[in-house]
């Protein structure tokens, strides 16, 4: 049974031990060994089925002398019952009897206008008519497989109120799963998602002892206590139920990604999993139901953590730094304001910007602005991917094909080209695969194209990188800004070539000789607004340079006698590394910090006879 494949393990013949578990097992070991796959090519850790199912009782057992076990009814009642708004009574929402005559009325719609734009009928008058619909009631979706021809199927299982049909067609199924989300309609997609009533966290290689760890850190207010705990086998999955379901509208999902993903970043770590690398997933994510089977077939168990209140955003916001929510977002999510970063009504944006208004607006095209990126971005991640080996983790498969989607985005590739590429991944994909119910198919692909219909292109390296698990070199500037990267540049290469022989040849010309040239080839030209319009510099820039001679040098960048107490025969020595090193206040005696930079960028260091050390 492959269970993990951490990097820092395969430098070592034997991992760090699982630990005494209780009912008389002694500590064991895990044991590297390497894959005999060629396609694959990686270490992978190995641990028989019995460890693992010791591991998995004697954390079941850990959990039961805290928490309340529940079966797989109970567990969707505590992730789904809510107050019903209208009248008060619990235990009615979401679940339907059956199916809605609301989506009934819904679904006939959409077939019939799937006809009409079959037949010609122009976009603009395929309207949906929303008009006499009561209260929506949306309900949890459940994804399983089954073999049909020999052959494995996907499956959709709508759960209705009290269904004991479908509770027992689920429980000891090898795999069902589902969201913490409720849906309109028979699939689980993200167009028919419509509420979120948890957020649920797979946490994998939680070991017994990683299990008391982690409610130290909860103790020590380092992470908050989950309201569920399912012990899915090899990790938890951590629930922390919503007091209030939140709406799937389209303009928050990435907001509540983003959350999710600093929360990953707080719950996984060195205290909580024996894996280094954090598997980011998005709101959307399923999870094993309790009921059904683990890997290694023992029934998956579920706990409930009393006396812990249902959570709100703004709860696990606090608990959040770099990808923190602001209070309008917050309030956007919630639903107590309309998302709008710029605080623009609408009439204020018709009159502001009336071509965005009919697109948007008018029209309903969801078309946003972005940058044009020469194809070679494009090329080169497809190249990345079709050349890795072990780069590639098994959880993040897909987040590598929906990069490479993005990048066409942003390069205007083809929608057929990418679409080809990605299908022709899907092998490569696949042979990473290390348990039956989690292949690579065809189906993800199409899932990661949804990206390109919607010209999806806000995807950061910062975020890349998290969930691709490859590292994208940046430009070196060392986290400086680019003027501030610029001057310590030509301040090095000043100290390194003081002759300024680098300069022949290279770059462009400087402004000073840009604006000299320009007075040689107009001499009888004064106006330095047309010189300014012909070179390309700035009119402040033009002026500067206008008459070299008289270019004054700033007072603060002479030096101050009275400051200058080193003796006359010592040399001063500047570190320009240290000097130009983002937040420095580097500086020498008998000058600040700003005098130094100064001086520096302006030459003016070599006529004091200063000397440049690179540390």
């Amino acid at each position: 049974m492959i269970i993990y494949a951490p990097p820092s393990a395969r430098a070592v013949a034997r991992a760090e031990p699982v630990g005494k578990i209780g009912l008389g097992m002694e500590e064991e070991n895990m044991v590297v060994v390497s894959d005999a796959d060629p396609v694959k090519r990686r270490d992978v850790v190995v641990v028989p089925v019995e460890e693992s199912e010791k591991e998995f009782e004697a954390k079941s057992l850990a959990l039961a002398d805290e928490f309340f076990e529940v079966g797989l009814q109970q567990f969707l009642g505590e992730v789904f019952e809510r107050e019903d708004v209208r009248t008060g009574e619990m235990g009615v929402q979401p679940f339907e009897e059956v199916q809605s005559a609301e989506y009934q009325n819904w679904r006939k719609q959409k077939q019939q206008l799937e006809v009409k734009r079959s037949q010609g009928v122009p976009e603009e008058q395929l309207v949906m008519d929303y008009s006499g619909y009561g209260c929506w009631r949306y309900n949890p979706i459940v994804f399983y497989q089954e073999v049909v021809d020999g052959q494995k199927k996907n499956r959709h299982r709508i759960i209705l109120k009290d269904d004991e049909a479908s509770l027992l067609f689920i429980s000891g199924r090898k795999f069902a799963i589902m969201s913490p989300i409720t849906y309109v309609g028979r699939n689980n997609t993200q167009e028919n998602a419509r509420y979120l009533y948890a957020m649920a966290f797979d946490l994998d290689g939680v070991s017994l002892r990683k299990h008391h760890k982690m409610f130290d850190l909860v103790k020590r207010g380092m992470m908050p206590m989950p309201n569920l705990i399912v012990n899915s086998g090899h990790g938890y999955h951590l629930y922390y139920l919503l007091e209030d379901p939140v709406p799937l509208h389209p303009v928050i999902v990435p907001l509540l990604n983003r959350l999710k993903h600093g929360m990953t970043n707080i719950l996984w770590n060195m205290g909580t999993s024996e894996l280094e690398d954090r598997q980011y997933q998005s709101i959307l994510q399923s999870f094993r139901l309790p009921g059904t089977l683990t890997k290694f077939g023992k029934p998956i168990r579920a706990f409930v953590c009393p006396g812990v209140d249902r959570y709100t955003l703004e709860d696990l916001n606090k608990y959040l730094y770099t990808y923190k929510l602001s209070p309008e977002e917050l309030s956007s999510c919630t639903g107590k304001v309309k998302y709008n970063p710029k605080g623009v009504t609408l009439s204020e944006a018709e009159r502001m910007w009336p071509e965005w208004y009919f697109s948007r607006v008018v029209q309903k095209k969801r078309v946003g602005r972005k940058w044009h990126v020469n194809r070679a971005v494009y090329d080169w991640w497809h190249n990345t991917l079709l050349s890795a080996g072990d780069e590639i983790k098994v959880h993040h498969r897909y987040w590598c094909i929906l990069t490479l989607v993005i990048y066409a985005v942003k390069c205007d590739i083809p929608r057929d080209e990418v679409l080809v590429d990605a299908l022709a991944l899907v092998p490569k994909m696949d042979s990473y695969t290390d348990t039956e119910d989690n292949r690579f198919t065809e189906d993800d692909v199409h899932d990661a194209m949804l990206a390109y219909d919607e010209n999806y292109n806000k995807w950061p390296i910062k975020t890349i990188e998290d969930t691709t698990l490859f590292r994208i070199e940046r430009n070196r500037r060392n986290g400086r800004k680019q003027d501030v990267h610029l001057k310590a540049a030509r301040a090095m290469q000043i100290a390194l070539d003081p002759d300024g022989s680098w300069r022949e040849g290279n770059g462009r010309k400087a402004q000073g000789d840009i604006v000299k040239q320009w007075r040689e080839e107009n001499p009888n030209n004064n106006n330095k607004s047309q010189c300014a319009k012909e070179t390309g510099l700035h009119r402040n820039t033009v002026s500067k340079w206008w008459d070299p001679d008289k270019v004054v040098v700033s007072a603060a960048a002479k030096p101050q006698t009275k400051k200058a107490k080193q003796p006359e025969k010592k040399p001063v020595l500047v570190d320009v590394i240290r000097l130009f090193a983002p937040e420095s206040t580097y500086t020498i005696p008998g000058y600040t910090h700003d005098e130094v930079v100064e001086i520096m960028t302006t030459g003016r260091w070599q006529e004091l006879g200063w000397e440049v050390i690179l540390s």
